[in-house]
């Protein structure tokens, strides 16, 4: 057979299980948790089409605004450019289309009709917004209750100014609130109202309420120390208390360093943070542990608390031990094995947990039996999502534990197919393929189980062939303050970048896996078996190909591929 070509996105997709001319992806698609069409945003952001890149990147992700902030960003773990030069500033990219997008020229998908269907989503965080979203997209009325007397879940209490100023996150909810959805804050469920109220009056229901529960430390002194959650939603509600001069926070993650930064801004001059993992294995992104070391914050790895000082009550310091060897078993229980040498003391003013935290499920609360997992998260199908309980879904940290802004929004998105497929099964059948048109209706359809292929290659370094295509590029840095200024304020600390820094960085992508349309097969065809039209490379003379093999070898993002077994077409 003749070539085929793994092509790009030309129209947004909402959500699809098979896009048949797309056979190839790259690592960093691969492994976004958010689902984001990577590639198809740099390669308008490279061309200046932020805007439309915006409009790809919405029909995944309501959030990139604050994604291209706060994510860990694994896909830049994955990049191919990384054995190249340097990876690709995945996250500082999706954050310049929230810059540098003008809001006014972004075309925004239109609903589908009402359905008639209404949805009510526990928990505003972004797993909840983010269901809420698509499944007012998708036509059904959505109302969504929140404990708090504001939307954003952990998005605006857990996460510091300095890392994402709140006024980003107003718009995105704004934007999401824009599409007809109910809000209901300071309503507690399982308190204000049961479950039993709201699924008698919605037609499917989302559990979303986040892990805002502290883990327990059973050690003495333990209610003398403050939950870094509670700690941090104290400081972003405006407040800032006094925490002393000297600090101790227990804990390896990254709550435990947000935590550490925070106290340092409200003017603590001595940081200790204490936590179980060693060095190379802690929890924390790599770049918060730099910048801790730079700002003179003392780690203490493979140590462990054993006591919580005080003296009349007060907080006076901690003690702990070096651990050998440590594991946490189905049920999340720590078993610890000491190491040698001995327990050390430090004083301290004020003494932070941040030892994790689980759900904390008051809305479940007398009602119908939810099955649980060992670790106390909502048991739901890993595809739909679904609970053990009819027309109760569950979505985000409910069910996975803690984890990133990002991988809760892939869960939110998933949540709202999971619940249409169930609400319109009647109806529509599985829906499958979710897409946007050119004039942004969205389009729902199913898709015959049998042409249903593989999951795409994800293309690897070493298949890209024509390498030398590229040129050598260092990373383009962004506008980042100085730790010593930085740690003065609770401004953002990273500026990110302009719009010609984003341009020029978007343009390192390799496009692994997908056709850019850059010719280079087209041009090393022996047998000009193919020609390049407006839509990349065509093969126009099929039974002229002699499986040469010379357009693969040439393509610079490995999107060529043949079915085997070869046979000439004569």
């Amino acid at each position: 057979m003749p070539p085929k070509f793994s092509r790009e996105l030309q129209q947004p997709v909402i959500f699809s299980d098979f896009l048949d001319f797309q056979p190839r992806t790259s690592p960093c698609e691969a492994d976004c948790p958010a689902g984001n069409p990577i590639q198809k945003m740099s390669y308008l952001i490279r061309d200046g089409r932020f805007e439309e890149a915006m409009e790809f990147i919405r029909a995944r992700n309501p959030f990139p605004g604050v994604c291209g902030r706060v994510c860990p960003h694994p896909c830049e773990g994955r990049c191919n450019r990384s054995r190249f030069d340097e990876s690709v500033s995945i996250r500082a990219i999706e954050r310049s289309l929230f810059d540098h997008s003008e809001t006014a020229k972004v075309r925004r998908p239109v609903p589908t009709a009402k359905t008639g269907k209404k949805i009510a989503i526990i928990g505003s965080g972004p797993a909840g917004m983010t269901c809420a979203y698509f499944s007012a997209l998708f036509g059904h009325g959505v109302t969504i209750f929140e404990a708090l007397p504001f939307l954003g879940g952990m998005m605006r209490s857990g996460v510091p100014d300095y890392r994402l100023s709140k006024d980003v996150l107003d718009r995105e909810i704004g934007q999401i609130l824009d599409l007809g959805i109910q809000s209901k804050t300071n309503t507690v469920v399982g308190q204000d109202i049961s479950l039993s109220e709201i699924t008698a009056q919605f037609d499917a229901c989302l559990v979303a309420v986040g892990t805002w529960k502290a883990k327990h430390l059973d050690v003495p002194g333990n209610p003398l120390g403050i939950p870094g959650l509670a700690f941090l939603r104290q400081v972003n509600s405006g407040n800032r208390p006094n925490v002393g001069k000297k600090v101790v926070i227990v804990g390896g993650g990254g709550v435990a360093f947000d935590c550490a930064f925070t106290c340092r801004r409200l003017g603590a001059s001595e940081i200790h943070i204490v936590c179980l993992e060693a060095g190379d294995k802690m929890l924390a992104p790599a770049e918060d542990i730099h910048q801790a070391r730079e700002a003179n914050i003392v780690i203490h790895d493979s140590a462990m608390i054993s006591k919580i000082l005080s003296r009349q009550q007060t907080v006076c310091g901690i003690e702990f031990h070096p651990v050998s060897s440590f594991r946490f078993d189905e049920a999340g229980q720590l078993s610890a094995v000491r190491g040698p040498g001995e327990g050390e003391a430090l004083d301290a003013d004020t003494v932070i947990l941040a030892i994790g935290e689980e759900p904390d499920f008051l809305c479940l609360n007398g009602e119908r039996p939810f099955q649980l997992m060992p670790k106390g998260t909502l048991k739901a199908d890993s595809n739909t999502l679904a609970t053990s309980v009819a027309g109760v879904f569950g979505a985000g940290d409910a069910v996975s534990g803690p984890t990133s802004v990002a991988q809760a929004v892939g869960s939110g998105r998933r949540a709202a197919i999971g619940i249409h497929q169930y609400l319109m099964r009647n109806i529509l059948g599985q829906v499958e393929c979710a897409v946007i048109d050119s004039h942004q209706s969205i389009t729902t359809k199913g898709i015959d189980p049998e042409s249903i292929a593989q999951a795409p290659l994800v293309v690897q370094y070493e298949e890209l062939s024509h390498r030398d295509y590229f040129e050598k590029k260092p990373r383009v840095p962004t506008r980042k303050i100085a730790v010593s200024e930085s740690l003065k304020r609770f401004v953002e600390s990273d500026a990110g970048y302009v719009r010609e820094e984003a341009v020029d960085e978007a343009g390192r992508c390799f496009h692994c896996g997908h056709c850019f349309s850059c010719g280079s097969c087209v041009e090393n065809c022996p047998g000009y078996v193919l020609t390049m039209g407006s839509d990349g490379p065509a093969v126009t003379y099929p039974e002229e190909c002699w499986h040469c093999g010379n357009c693969r070898i040439s393509c610079p993002c490995g999107a060529v591929q043949f079915e085997f077994p070869l046979s000439m077409l004569v």
